[in-house]
């Protein structure tokens, strides 16, 4: 499959997000061109297929390659032909292979782990009547998806700090009824007492489900009803054996860790023209980088990383948080 891939490059407007920490400074937009081809089609050489760099006309364009494998760490900026490949992050990026059977996969747990996984699903299903998870693949199902979720992505911190809540957007909601015309989309609600607390939404990429809009109630925390409805999906996918693998994007969330069954090598490729002014962003990009990462650093030796972390977000109650709010993957499928 390596050696027949035929790369698909499309225009977007892309942000470049500054940030110190969570908090996005500022942005500086750019015209686009990114690799859509799935991670999973890649081979590990972060120069296939070959970036078309004589496309870069100034230093307003940018080529990118979002989770692209890589054999090994890379230098965080490097000369690439005539343009300037920038490295902002590397990391592992999970996945979920969804052959054999749901009890297989449970198997990768200890167990103890195992018992704890069963009794926090077998304890919320019985609270009652009305607890329950639902599935939503149909078109005519999508429509009352979109409604019930909205009601808990407003409560999410999702929506409230990262600004990646399910879209109040009604292209949104027609794009779900055109995927699931062309069964491109499962979704998710999580019910308890015939209200829904937290949902899943996950596009459909080349038989692989991409993890892109999640959450959950906060005032349910305590019921776990993201562990409860990622299992409850995994069974029915796992039952269904309509796709090869769950995909949890980039980012590296201890629950994407623990639910993923492989890993990959990834890097965010992006490649500048080389001017002074490219150079410049970057600059600053990777400065701004380091000094969050020695703050981190500090604050964490110190005890006082998490009380800072929550004062900031009480300080910045809405859309400054954008790790997840830069375009991955699924943004642009």
């Amino acid at each position: 499959m390596m050696a027949t891939l035929v790369p698909s490059w499309r225009e977007i407007d892309y942000q470049l997000h500054f940030r110190m920490g969570e908090v996005t400074l500022f942005r500086r937009g750019f015209r686009a061109l990114v690799l859509h081809n799935h991670f999973l089609e890649l081979p590990q050489d972060p120069g296939q297929p070959r970036p078309p760099i004589e496309r870069l006309y100034d230093d307003r364009q940018v080529i990118i390659s979002l989770s692209h494998p890589v054999d090994g760490r890379l230098p965080r900026l490097a000369r690439i032909e005539r343009a300037l490949r920038y490295v902002p992050s590397q990391y592992p990026h999970y996945y979920t292979a969804l052959s054999g059977t749901f009890e297989a996969y449970l198997l990768k747990f200890s167990a103890k782990t195992r018992s704890t996984l069963r009794r926090k699903v077998k304890r919320f299903l019985e609270l009652g009547d009305g607890c329950y998870m639902r599935e939503y693949k149909r078109a005519e199902e999508m429509g009352e998806f979109y409604r019930l979720a909205r009601q808990v992505s407003a409560r999410t911190y999702q929506e409230k700090l990262l600004d990646r809540g399910l879209p109040v957007d009604p292209h949104f909601r027609n794009d779900l009824i055109r995927r699931a015309e062309v069964d491109a989309v499962r979704s998710y609600l999580l019910f308890l007492w015939n209200k829904p607390i937290a949902y899943l939404c996950c596009p459909v990429v080349n038989r692989i489900l991409i993890y892109d809009y999640v959450g959950h109630d906060p005032c349910h925390a305590h019921l776990s009803p993201g562990t409860v409805l990622q299992l409850l999906a995994f069974k029915s996918l796992f039952h269904e054996q309509a796709f090869t693998a769950f995909d949890f994007m980039q980012g590296q969330g201890e629950h994407k860790k623990f639910f993923g069954t492989h890993q990959l090598s990834c890097a965010d490729l992006f490649y500048f023209s080389c001017t002074l002014s490219s150079r410049s962003w970057i600059a600053l990009h990777v400065a701004l980088d380091q000094v969050s990462t020695v703050i981190g650093r500090l604050l964490q030796r110190l005890g006082l990383k998490t009380k800072v972390k929550k004062l900031v977000r009480r300080m910045h109650p809405t859309h400054n948080y954008s790790a997840a709010a830069e375009p991955t993957l699924g943004d642009v499928v």
